[in-house]
């Protein structure tokens, strides 16, 4: 609220174009994952509500995604969905991807090398690298380790999903984008419409 009066005492807009909760699937989450949704879109939705007081604009991540955040997302028995099923699960488990990921299931792997650097390198002082303290030893590690080293390994294998389809199957792949081949997320729609129309004006 601060950030908010200063600006306002300025007479500047105000503008959020980067926020969004990412959801639990399935697929991934088992039961649980209906009441982790809910719990998010009622988040959500108290973060709108502040925004409509403070008559603040925004937009909000993302618009279409394969089921992580998207207001729609690519449905599960589609063709990419299937092709890409055991890979997906994959890079979920070893939680390669930066945004959003649970590393419960490598936690033992990022305990050991955190803590092998931070026997080798006593001072404290001396592991506050740029740009700390965003980011200290452990935010560091999953994005050298995981992120970069790790993803990089995976790029091949990856892209073997791909080899021998002719340009037909590569249609189909991609045709599992189309709107009409995606679930609307509609709780989180609901939140959306709730709050799209409100006046920005002082």
């Amino acid at each position: 609220m601060d950030k908010s009066a200063w600006i306002r005492e300025r007479g500047l807009p105000i503008w959020n174009g980067e926020f969004g909760p990412v959801y639990a699937r399935k697929q991934y989450d088992g039961e649980p994952t209906q009441g982790i949704n809910e719990s998010r879109y009622l988040l959500l939705k108290d973060q709108l509500e502040v925004y409509d007081q403070e008559k603040i604009s925004w937009s909000i991540w993302l618009y279409k995604d394969i089921g992580f955040q998207g207001m729609v997302y690519v449905g599960l028995d589609t063709p990419y969905m299937k092709r890409f099923e055991a890979f997906l699960l994959k890079k979920y488990t070893l939680a390669v991807d930066s945004w959003g990921a649970d590393i419960k299931s490598i936690k033992h792997v990022h305990e050991t090398i955190e803590k092998f650097i931070t026997d080798a390198v006593p001072d404290p002082s001396h592991l506050e690298l740029y740009p700390f303290p965003l980011w200290g030893v452990r935010k560091r590690v999953g994005r050298l380790v995981r992120n970069i080293l790790l993803s990089e390994y995976l790029v091949r294998e990856w892209a073997e999903h791909f080899r021998g389809l002719d340009e037909k199957a590569l249609d189909e792949l991609a045709s599992s984008f189309k709107f009409e081949n995606c679930v609307r997320r509609d709780g989180l729609n609901s939140v959306l419409r709730e709050h799209h129309n409100v006046s920005t004006n002082q």
